[in-house]
């Protein structure tokens, strides 16, 4: 009989941690129930709403959410992946000072209180590995009786084609030692098992596997993108092995936000041709244009990090919410990885 785990999901967003644990259903002997997913972001919640209808979803403050709350779902699982921006750059670093951190302070303020728990997993961005927010996290999971193992890997490594750094704490209640490594790990050595067991589920190699068939042209560089960045544009093919992070500033910023897709052309001839070129503009774009640059779709993104064929958008969500919400959002396959070694290594 297939084991159920009982799952709560919170900055749930448009659903990555609910995608990793179909992933692992679908290859493993083992079930997951999603008894609440959580969520403040109305425009995450409805792309969520979208794809899993069925399941019970909350559009809430977490900072409201109480003990007993909980205690009624009888979790034996707690996913989730805490505001990123009090660990970024952007989010100038505040880490505990920031307000944003208060969520992840209350949870951790509630997990004594919530006996049914045997398994926790934590997302969040690089950074947060030396942050205040991850002492207390690693001490509340220690002292309640919790074994801890942390990674800071990349998909990139496994060989899927984007860049997508990340931080992942994993505790599992255990009087026994469970000969957990105390140190962090940077690759995905001590996954094997779950690695060979996963390993039909996701897609790895060129980006073409990833890529849709006639694009819109509303997704081409307009002329004046391709003036303004067109010498700090990372400029992938289809036949590339990599791209970079998608962030939630994609098609807004075009630096240090995500790849562009040439799709046709001589990119070397081309950039060499305009390098010279000083005040040309016609000559300029006219080179450009012959490598019909464009912004990979949001259903081409989704893919990369490993949301399911039959993932979604709702048809009022518009482009900017898309990339907004994904680049909010984490890679499915790691998370699926990591929930096997978890549960079942």
């Amino acid at each position: 009989m297939r084991e159920t785990y009982r799952v709560l999901e919170l900055f749930s967003g448009i659903g990555g941690m609910h995608a990793a644990t179909q992933i692992v259903q679908n290859h493993c002997d083992v079930n997951f129930e999603i008894v609440a997913a959580v969520d403040i972001n109305t425009t995450a919640n409805a792309i969520y709403r979208h794809n899993h209808p069925g399941t019970v979803h909350w559009q809430r403050n977490i900072t409201g959410i109480t003990a007993k709350e909980i205690n009624n779902l009888r979790p034996d699982i707690l996913l989730m992946s805490p505001p990123c921006q009090p660990h970024t750059r952007q989010g100038k670093r505040q880490d505990k000072q920031d307000p944003r951190s208060e969520a992840l302070q209350h949870i951790l303020n509630l997990i004594p209180q919530i006996q049914s728990l045997k398994y926790i997993l934590l997302e969040n961005v690089q950074g947060f590995e030396s942050s205040e927010a991850r002492s207390d996290f690693i001490r509340t999971l220690k002292d309640n009786g919790f074994q801890v193992c942390e990674f800071l890997i990349n998909p990139t490594q496994i060989g899927i084609p984007n860049s997508r750094l990340r931080y992942y704490g994993l505790g599992r209640r255990s009087s026994q030692s469970l000969g957990l490594p105390e140190n962090l790990q940077e690759d995905f050595s001590i996954l094997k098992v779950s690695l060979v067991a996963l390993q039909n589920s996701f897609i790895v190699g060129k980006l073409e596997k990833f890529l849709q068939k006639d694009v819109n042209e509303e997704y081409l560089l307009s002329d004046k993108i391709l003036l303004k960045y067109n010498k700090i544009l990372d400029i992938v093919t289809s036949g590339s092995e990599r791209s970079c992070c998608f962030t939630k500033a994609y098609g807004q910023y075009f630096e240090g936000t995500g790849s562009v897709l040439q799709q046709c052309g001589d990119l070397d001839a081309a950039y060499a041709r305009i390098q010279p070129l000083e005040n040309e503009d016609n000559e300029i774009l006219e080179t450009l244009a012959s490598l019909k640059l464009r912004l990979f779709t949001g259903l081409e993104i989704a893919k990369l990090l490993g949301f399911p064929a039959s993932f979604d958008f709702p048809e009022e969500s518009s482009r900017k919410q898309q990339y907004r919400t994904l680049g909010n959002s984490l890679n499915v396959n790691v998370v699926a990885i990591l929930i096997h070694f978890l549960l079942l290594s």
